[in-house]
């Protein structure tokens, strides 16, 4: 063999060094759990760091939904920091913990400081069973029957008139089934007097109040409020009819909105702000 000739025989230690020196340049990024990133480079493959400075540390992605204003405050507790803050939304109907909002005040000589803003805690107000069922059957009106029937089941949510003279017109109503009703007067106190003829043709007259008080909490979990409701009366040749009406009863949920998300605030120590993100 010429000594200038190269030798073409395969070095197997080197063949092997290529091969996995060529591994690691096919995929020479290294994504680690910590969220950091290394490279192999030229010049004797050394390890360089080449994380994103601006890439935020690693962070809790979590939004949890509660049932009750308790399981919130224990919750947010636990996990709230000095970011954190409160936003109450009235329409949507919730009240919600952001715990890693983004820091930074003037005050404190702190710039503004993104923060991740993916740990959420919120309560998602349900009505109560109560109130549920009289808004069920406010609105339409209603026979004799009916509306008695539903008076009896529902009385003990009543504060006012008392339980003896709501029971007492429920007999009435479903006494006078089929009694031909002439008109209704309006007495000094607010209340209504209806006069009827049974099939005798015997005249008789029922009074029913004008407005009832209800002692029902408005959201579940929530303590009763008093609330409002006015009777409505319509005779018709098929008989009385009879519903209820609401009284501001929106005003009285608005103030146990605001009333629970200050109470909120209160008991974890956090601003809270109404709108919505």
């Amino acid at each position: 063999m010429n000594s200038t000739t190269p030798d073409t025989r395969l070095d197997p230690r080197g063949a092997l060094n290529a091969s996995i020196d060529g591994a690691r340049l096919s995929n020479p990024i290294i994504d680690h759990p910590d969220g950091r990133r290394h490279a192999f480079v030229p010049s004797g493959y050394s390890l360089q760091d080449v994380t994103d400075p601006f890439k935020l540390p690693p962070m809790i992605k979590q939004a949890i939904t509660f049932d009750d204003r308790d399981s919130l405050t224990t919750y947010v507790n636990r996990f709230c920091d000095h970011r954190s803050i409160i936003i109450a939304d009235l329409d949507a109907g919730t009240i919600c913990a952001a715990l890693d909002w983004h820091t930074g005040s003037e005050e404190d000589g702190d710039a503004l400081k993104a923060q991740p803003a993916c740990h959420k805690a919120s309560l998602r107000l349900r009505l109560s069973e109560e109130f549920k069922r009289w808004d069920e059957i406010e609105g339409p009106m209603h026979s004799q029957e009916e509306f008695a029937m539903f008076i009896e089941e529902n009385v003990a949510d009543v504060s006012d008139p008392d339980h003896s003279t709501l029971l007492e017109i429920c007999r009435e109503l479903e006494a006078t089934q089929g009694a031909t009703f002439k008109s209704g007067i309006r007495l000094e106190n607010g209340d209504r007097v209806f006069k009827y003829e049974n099939e005798t043709r015997v005249a008789n007259q029922m009074v029913v109040p004008t407005e009832i008080g209800l002692s029902i909490p408005i959201y579940h979990g929530e303590e009763p409020v008093e609330l409002k409701a006015k009777f409505r009366f319509r005779v018709t040749p098929e008989g009385l009819r009879l519903g209820l009406r609401w009284h501001r009863v929106e005003y009285q949920r608005q103030a146990t909105f605001r009333a629970m998300a200050f109470q909120v605030s209160e008991n974890t120590g956090l601003p809270v702000m109404f709108g919505r993100t």
